[in-house]
C-alpha cells in the first residue's frame, strides 16, 4: 500500500473535482466497476490502487462507524483463514458534505477475476474454483468468535482473484469484494441499513425500512445452500448459464459432504437449474427496480431541484 496520509490527501483531492454523475469527466479518472451503493475506480493520482468509493452516509460518526465494521470484517475473514486482499479503509472529509469511505486495494490483474475466468478455464478449473470458494463460504459462517458474531461472504465468483490457474486452481482465492460487511449477532446485521436507503427516494424508504428488504436481501448470505444458488445465478449475468450443468454438479456435490461437515443440522437438498433460475430472475428483478428507483431519484435531485445527487449510477446493466 502506498503511504496512508498521501493517499488520504490524494481521495480529499479527488472528492473535490469528482462529478458522480459524470465520475469520468475528473481528470485521471476511470471507472472499473458499480456495486449497489458504490464504485470501483482508478486514478492516475493513486498509481496501482482501486478505490472503491461508498457514500450516503449521514454525518462523519455514521461513515467512521462503517469504516470499523469493514476493518472488523476484513480481521474476522482472516481469523476465519480466509484469504482477503489487502485493504485500506479511509474515511474521507469533505467541505460542507458528509463523509464518503474509500476501500483502497491494490489492483490485481483483471483476467484472474473470477467472471473473467469464466470465460476461459475448463471444466475442471471451474470445479475448482467453485469449491474453493464455497470451502471459503463455509469458513466464515463456521468459524466460532468469542464476541458471538457470525460472517459470510458473497460468493459471487466476480468478487474473488485466483492466483493460479492451469486446469486447476491450485491456491485458496483472494476475496476482493469486502465492501458491505456481512455480519450478524443473534441474527441481527451488525451494518447500518441507511447508507444503503439513502440511493433510493426518500418517498419509498419507509416501505423498505417496513419491508427489511435489506435484511432479506443480506440474510440469503447466512445460508450456505443460498449462497450456493446466488453465486450459480451470476452465471446468468456474466454470460455463462451453458456453464451451469457443471457448476450445479459441483455445488451438489460439495453441500452433500462439506469440509469439517455442515453449516446446518440436516443435509440440504439437491440443486436444480430450475430453482437457480427463479432466485436468479427475482434477485435480478429486484436490482433492476433498485436502480430504476435510483435513476429516477438522480433525475429529480439533478434536473428539477439542481442539487447534487451524490452516487455513481451506472446505465444500462445486462442482467
Amino acid at each position: 500500500m502506498n503511504d496512508r496520509a498521501a493517499t488520504a490527501a490524494a481521495l480529499e483531492r479527488l472528492e473535490r473535482t469528482l462529478d458522480p454523475s459524470a465520475p469520468e469527466a475528473s481528470p485521471g479518472v476511470r471507472v472499473l466497476g458499480y456495486g449497489e451503493i458504490s464504485v470501483a475506480l482508478t486514478s492516475t493520482a493513486l498509481p496501482g490502487l482501486v478505490v472503491k468509493r461508498m457514500s450516503g452516509f449521514a454525518d462523519e460518526a455514521a461513515a467512521s462507524r462503517h469504516a470499523t465494521l469493514v476493518e472488523r470484517y476484513v480481521h474476522r475473514l482472516r481469523d476465519a483463514e480466509l484469504r482477503v486482499v489487502d485493504t485500506d479503509v479511509v474515511v474521507v472529509p469533505r467541505r460542507d458534505l458528509p463523509p464518503t469511505v474509500a476501500i483502497v486495494q491494490p489492483q490485481l490483474p483483471a483476467e484472474r477475476l473470477g467472471h473473467h475466468l469464466l470465460h476461459t478455464v475448463d471444466d475442471a478449473g471451474l470445479a475448482s474454483m467453485v469449491r474453493r470458494v464455497l470451502s471459503a463460504a463455509h469458513r466464515a459462517l463456521s468459524f466460532h468468535a468469542v464476541d458471538g458474531a457470525t460472517a459470510a461472504v458473497d460468493a459471487q465468483l466476480s468478487n474473488w482473484w485466483f492466483e493460479e490457474v492451469a486446469g486447476m486452481v491450485t491456491t485458496e482465492p483472494v476475496l476482493v469484494d469486502v465492501g458491505t460487511p456481512f455480519m450478524r449477532r443473534g441474527g441481527r446485521l451488525l451494518m447500518d441499513r441507511e447508507p444503503i436507503l439513502a440511493a433510493a427516494p426518500r418517498a419509498v424508504r419507509p416501505y423498505f425500512r417496513w419491508a427489511r428488504t435489506v435484511e432479506t436481501y443480506q440474510d440469503d448470505y447466512f445460508d450456505l445452500r443460498t449462497t450456493a444458488i446466488d453465486l450459480l445465478g451470476n452465471l446468468h449475468k456474466e454470460g455463462c448459464p451453458h456453464r451451469l450443468p457443471t457448476a450445479i454438479d459441483v455445488v451438489n456435490d460439495w453441500l452433500a459432504a462439506p469440509p469439517n461437515g455442515s453449516v446446518g443440522t440436516t443435509r440440504p437438498k439437491p440443486v436444480t437449474r430450475a430453482e437457480v433460475n427463479r432466485y436468479y430472475r427475482s434477485d435480478a428483478a429486484l436490482l433492476e427496480l433498485y436502480l430504476r428507483l435510483r435513476r429516477a431519484d438522480r433525475f429529480v435531485q439533478t434536473r428539477v431541484w439542481r442539487r447534487r445527487y451524490d452516487f455513481v449510477v451506472p446505465g444500462r446493466v445486462a442482467r
